[in-house]
Formats: C-alpha cells, structure tokens, sequence
C-alpha cells in the first residue's frame, strides 16, 4: 500500500491565480476549473485538487518528474464523492510502477485544503 498527504494554504492557490492568470489553466483540467468556478468561492476547492496532485507525486517516484500537472485529474462521482483520473503520463507510470486502485480524499478549513491518496501496488 502507498499513501501520499499534502496540505495547501487556501490563500496561496489564490495569490498564484492573481499573480499569474496563466496558473489555472496551466494546472487544473477543465473539467476542474468549470466546477470549481460554479462555487461561491472556487479556492477551497482549487487548492484541495492542488493538494490532490501533489499527494499524488508523493505517492510514488514515479509521478515526480516529467508528469504534467493536468495528468492528474479530480472529478467529482455523481453520488459527489471525489475520484483520481489519471492521464497520459501518469497514467503510462502506474501502469509501468504497478499502481491501481487509487483512493482520494479532500478536505478543507477556512484556510487550507488537505488530499490523502492511496493506492495498491502490485
């Protein structure tokens, strides 16, 4: 079993935006971007799915280097329960490292977001 944790300042993720528009587009999918921006406020959530992609580059050497940030990917289930997907790179490196079964949960304060993953490996 494999588990990687981080933990993000919520403020931080909303500096980086301000300071550098590019920095959402270049970090989170779509996908991502559209959900988080249907909240209220969207860097609670966006700092969570920072804090996911990072647990995930702990999890394993093989998801450090050359791994592009949007390989990692948090979508929400219907029943609203939040799932990895991985892509190219990330992807290609589970499978080569043996990595399955990966289990993700966020969480956040007023001031910082949390991910725990998990995951088997063969």
């Amino acid at each position: 079993m494999l588990v990687g944790i981080d933990i993000v300042d919520i403020d931080r993720i909303r500096a980086a935006a301000i300071r550098t528009p590019r920095f959402l587009v270049r970090v989170f999918t779509a996908g991502e971007l559209d959900y988080c921006r249907s909240k209220a406020d969207p860097f609670p959530s966006l700092a969570a799915r920072f804090a996911a992609r990072e647990a995930v580059r702990k999890l394993d050497p093989v998801f450090i280097s050359g791994v592009p940030f949007q390989d990692t990917e948090v979508v929400v289930d219907p029943d609203g329960k939040p799932r990895l997907v991985l892509h190219g790179r990330a992807l290609e490196g589970a499978r080569r490292a043996g990595i399955k079964n990966l289990a993700l949960s966020l969480s956040h304060s007023r001031g910082q977001a949390v991910a725990v993953v998990i995951a088997d490996k063969e």
